[in-house]
C-alpha cells in the first residue's frame, strides 16, 4: 500500500528538547551534590511527567522533601534559555520539503500540549510544512496510548498503514505501533538507550536517509514479511 503521509512528534525529534531538560536538571541537583543517572531518566522521557518523577526522585535521594516550586523556576529558566539556542534536528526540514515535494500530508503527533509545540515549530520556521496539528489538547490519553496518532491519521484523511510516524522515543514508538502505523525511531541522546526492536525502521539521524529511501526501505521490509 502507497505511503501518503508522514507524522512526525516533536519533543527529541524536531527539536530535542529532551536533552535540553535533562542537561538543565542535571545542572539543578549538581547543586545538591547528587547526580541525575541516565540510566533513571530515560525511563521518563516522552510522557507528560517528567518533572514529577524527577522531584520525586530527588525527594528519595535527599531524604526530605525538595522546594518544587523554587526548582521549577530555576528548571524553566535554564531550560528556556538552551531551547532558545536549538535549530531543529538534522534532516528534519529536508523530511519535510521531501514530503512537500512528493505531495505527501504531514501531521504533528505530539504529547506537548499546542500552545508548547506550535510556539516552537514557528519559531523555527516550520509551521507551513504542517497540514495537521495533533496534540495532547484535544485527546484524552498520551503516548503511550495510541490515541493522539489515531486522531492525527483520522484528520490527514489517510489510513494508518499509509502514514509513516517518526518519533525519538519509546512511549512515542510503542503509540505510533499500537495505532497501525509504520514507524522509523530516530533516538537523541537521551534516548539512544532505548531499544527500538519494535521499530520498522531506526536511524541515527533523519539526516541518514532521505524520505524517498525511508519509503523504499519499508515497502521493501513489508514486502519480505509477507512473502
Amino acid at each position: 500500500m502507497a505511503i501518503k503521509a508522514i507524522a512526525l512528534d516533536f519533543d527529541g525529534l524536531i527539536v530535542d528538547t529532551e536533552t535540553a531538560s535533562y542537561d538543565s536538571f542535571c545542572e539543578l541537583v549538581r547543586s545538591f551534590d547528587l547526580d541525575m543517572p541516565l540510566e533513571v531518566w530515560k525511563e521518563w522521557v516522552g510522557g507528560i511527567q517528567t518533572w514529577q518523577l524527577a522531584c520525586d526522585y530527588l525527594d528519595e535521594q535527599l531524604g526530605k522533601p525538595v522546594d518544587r516550586e523554587g526548582l521549577h523556576r530555576r528548571h524553566r529558566e535554564m531550560y528556556t534559555a538552551l531551547i532558545a539556542e536549538l535549530d531543529v534536528m538534522p534532516g528534519v526540514k529536508q523530511l519535510l520539503e521531501d514530503a512537500r515535494r512528493t505531495g505527501l500530508r504531514v501531521a504533528l503527533a505530539s504529547s506537548a500540549s499546542a500552545a508548547w509545540a506550535v510556539e516552537h515549530i514557528k519559531r523555527c520556521g516550520l509551521l507551513d510544512y504542517f497540514d495537521v496539528l495533533q496534540t495532547r489538547d484535544d485527546a484524552a490519553k498520551v503516548k503511550p496510548d495510541p490515541e493522539i496518532y489515531r486522531k492525527a491519521v483520522e484528520k490527514l484523511g489517510v489510513k494508518p498503514e499509509e502514514t509513516i510516524a517518526f518519533e525519538d522515543s519509546l512511549v512515542g514508538t510503542m503509540a505510533a505501533k499500537a495505532a497501525g502505523l509504520p514507524c522509523v525511531a530516530v533516538p537523541n541522546r537521551v534516548t539512544r538507550l532505548f531499544s527500538f526492536e519494535h521499530a520498522d525502521l531506526q536511524l541515527a539521524s533523519l539526516a541518514d536517509m532521505s524520505l524517498e529511501e525511508i519509503i523504499r526501505t519499508l515497502e521493501q521490509s513489508r514486502a519480505a514479511a509477507q512473502g
